[in-house]
């Protein structure tokens, strides 16, 4: 089989059945080593441009004259000429070329072209004697792949009976040093940044003399039409006076390649079937994906390492396509292994599927697909409390001990069904005897008796275990979602232990109700939007409503915002409502008779999840409210995961010249950084300080926070109003605004839309 691997590969490498893959990836090589040209050479086009505009082919030499002197003039430093001048034309003409290659004195080259004639022998095709007594010929032949026929080198030079040509980059470059035989060209050179310019256009005077001066000028086709062309790496199909001035850039930048081939490739892999011999059989499959995998990007990287830095040139297919029949060798020697191990793999995940790894205990599902039994069943879950705080802090294995000694210690604890329902969560089942109290005191020991001191890898942890209990379910599945909201009810009630009663159920189902009804409401159009003025405490006039969101269920009645904000939060669903709110408030107050504010709350959610700015973008643009008239209330959260997504998402909506307030100051997790780094206009006051004022310290609390936030520039709006005594207490220690139901109860935006067309607005209204 390896002796095989070895033929099949050297007949691929041989044949040029790789070639198409050590293209892509001679490509690619060189694409990661791209680096500049120098600005020093510049091809002269004889594109199809030139073409046209002249008119005629084959040119009149007289024209080649008068670009070489229009050239010389312009100052540059030589002129090579890719262009077959071996045979005679028009006397005039080759005489006015001549001429210009005199004044030239030396520094203009003509092409000459080696070939193999049928003897065997090389012929040159020089240029015309009198055009050679006035300019050195240069070799400009090009090698190409005898398989693929791709370009990719050139000789040096070549010598006949009249003496030894040189290549023409050889010529312009001047290497001091001496060069290999044949020239690999660099094509990591980008070739975008080689300077290109049209045959007419130097002609006729429309290039910069500038552009040309100090640089050397290569001569040559560029035309379809004219058909000197190469197929080469990277580039595809190049013009041939271009392919000489790369490879002149090849040699001004000193990078004298040389060409490896597959060799390399070719060694490795017969060293790693040598080593196949022995390791194939011991190692297992994915080890030898990886280990071939590692080896295959190890030799395209060293192979890209080594063109870029050492110049050598590595066929890298014979590499990979080696290692893709190894890997095939290791397939099939190792598939009946595969087989029997797949087949084990099975066994172990039957047994998987119903127990828990970890404690050998059944899992949740193992512990559902038990046989029924006859008669009802008692479920207690246990759970360990901060397991994932001391998983953060001590590490998985730590606490995976502490789980499998508590496991070992419920094995003892005489119930007949033990399952790990979740990551610290276990389920004890027995028989239900129908005693309630029972039940409770069963549970409860439980709790006593597991709860405390674990030792785990010289850590003492105290763990506090926390039951909920249920009875009477039909099914298992039945039986521990009871027992799971009764668990859950434990912990929001801080007791060790709680029973399943059927309004925990109806409390799920009323939340699970709200859940689906609420991703329908609005399609349905049963949210709408009420407003409280706001109120300027000095004048008493209506500066302003804030828009309060209202759900009317068809079922349910009227459901409180502060039942379904928080689960719309918990959703996302937040989102699209924050969405209906801005565009309905604005649409409102874009009708009002009286050009005042409406303030919308933004959940802290809206900020991580959706781009808000666009929002209001959009709620403006669409409603035609102007943006001093909308303010945005942020609330003080916990919730604020990335206070600077949130800071700059502020700066955005800022931009947009809306008002910006922080609504439920001192309620939060805000800081006094607050005042010096977010770009907020108003701070809306917790009516909680508002109300409780009965003491002294109650009222300095009030006074220091409006003091510090006009201290600041900040606007202060204090919500919970609910007697003169208040209004005028706020207005007295300086707050700016004033809310609540002292001046009005939320109104539906037509009772708004009354409200502001009374004379007397700043009288109070309910």
């Amino acid at each position: 089989m390896a002796t095989a691997t070895m033929l099949v590969l050297l007949a691929l490498t041989q044949t040029g059945m790789l070639a198409s893959l050590d293209h892509r990836l001679t490509d690619w090589r060189l694409t990661i080593a791209s680096h500049p040209v120098s600005d020093t050479t510049i091809v002269v086009e004889i594109d199809s441009a030139s073409l046209a505009e002249i008119g005629v082919w084959p040119w009149p030499r007289g024209l080649h004259a008068t670009l070489l002197d229009r050239l010389l003039a312009a100052g540059v430093d030589e002129v090579a000429f890719d262009i077959d001048f071996s045979s005679s034309s028009d006397p005039f003409d080759d005489a006015l070329f001549t001429a210009a290659l005199e004044r030239a004195g030396g520094y203009a080259w003509l092409a000459a072209f080696a070939q193999t004639g049928a003897d065997g022998q090389l012929y040159f095709s020089r240029p015309l004697p009198e055009f050679a007594a006035a300019a050195d010929p240069v070799l400009v032949n090009v090698l190409l792949d005898p398989l693929t026929g791709t370009a990719h080198s050139l000789p040096i030079a070549a010598t006949d009976a009249e003496g030894t040509i040189p290549a023409l980059a050889v010529q312009l470059a001047r290497v001091s040093g001496p060069l290999p035989d044949i020239l690999e060209i660099d094509f990591s050179l980008d070739l975008a940044g080689l300077q290109r310019v049209s045959f007419t256009d130097i002609l006729y005077g429309r290039v910069d003399p500038a552009i040309l001066a100090g640089k050397q000028i290569i001569v040559g086709a560029s035309a379809i039409e004219l058909r000197d062309f190469f197929t080469v790496p990277r580039y595809g199909v190049i013009p041939g006076p271009v392919l000489q001035a790369l490879t002149l850039e090849t040699l001004k930048a000193g990078r004298v390649l040389t060409n490896l081939g597959s060799l390399p490739g070719t060694v490795i892999v017969f060293a790693l079937v040598l080593i196949s011999l022995f390791w194939l059989r011991k190692a297992r499959l994915p080890v030898i994906f990886v280990a071939l995998v590692a080896i295959s990007l190890i030799g395209e990287a060293l192979a890209a390492l080594a063109f870029a830095q050492a110049g050598l040139m590595i066929s890298t297919a014979s590499l990979h396509m080696g290692l893709f029949l190894l890997l095939g060798l290791a397939v099939a020697d190792n598939g009946y292994h595969h087989l029997q191990a797949r087949r084990s793999a099975q066994q172990r995940l039957q047994f998987m599927a119903t127990h828990d790894a970890a404690t050998g205990l059944l899992s949740r599902q193992g512990l559902i697909e038990l046989p029924p039994h006859a008669t009802p069943q008692l479920l207690v879950l246990l759970q360990l409390q901060a397991t994932d705080e001391l998983r953060a802090t001590l590490g998985h294995d730590v606490v995976e001990n502490v789980i499998r000694q508590f496991a070992h210690r419920l094995s003892h604890a005489g119930f007949a069904e033990i399952a790990r329902t979740a990551p610290s969560t276990f389920a004890l089942a027995n028989p239900d005897n129908g005693d309630a109290d029972q039940m409770s005191r069963i549970a409860r020991q439980l709790c006593s008796s597991l709860s405390g001191e674990y030792h785990a890898d010289e850590h003492h942890l105290h763990v506090e275990i926390v039951a909920g209990y249920a009875s009477g379910a039909d099914s298992r599945d039945e039986l521990l979602n009871r027992a799971e909201i009764a668990l859950i009810q434990a912990r929001a009630d801080r007791v060790k232990a709680r029973g399943f009663s059927p309004s925990d159920q109806t409390a799920l189902d009323r939340h699970r109700q709200l859940d689906r009804d609420l991703r329908r409401a609005l399609s349905r159009n049963q949210l709408r939007l009420n407003f409280q003025p706001q109120v300027d405490l000095r004048t008493r006039n209506i500066i302003g409503a804030e828009a309060l969101m209202r759900w009317d269920h068809p079922e349910l009645g009227s459901v409180s915002p502060t039942e379904f904000i928080p689960l719309a939060e918990e959703t996302g669903l937040i989102v699209e409502l924050g969405r209906w709110i801005l565009r309905e408030a604005c649409q409102q107050a874009a009708s009002w008779p009286s050009p005042i504010t409406v303030a919308v709350n933004v959940s802290p959610v809206q900020f991580h999840q959706a781009d808000i700015a666009v929002t209001v973008a959009a709620a403006l643009h669409r409603s035609g409210l102007p943006a001093s008239r909308l303010e945005l209330e942020i609330t003080e959260s916990s919730r604020v995961t990335d206070p600077a997504r949130v800071h700059a998402v502020m700066w955005q909506l800022r931009k947009l010249g809306v008002r910006l307030a922080i609504d439920d100051f001192g309620t939060g997790y805000s800081s006094l950084s607050y005042f010096r780094d977010l770009p907020f206009d108003l701070v809306k006051i917790d009516q909680s300080f508002v109300r409780d004022r009965t003491s002294a310290a109650d009222r300095s609390l009030l006074a220091a926070i409006i003091d510090l936030s006009a201290k600041m520039d900040k606007l202060t709006i204090a919500e919970g109003v609910e007697d003169e005594n208040a209004a005028r207490l706020l207005a007295e220690m300086g707050c700016t605004y004033g809310q609540g139901y002292y001046f009005s109860r939320p109104i539906s935006g037509t009772d708004l839309c009354d409200l502001l067309t009374q004379p007397a607005q700043r009288e109070q209204t309910g």
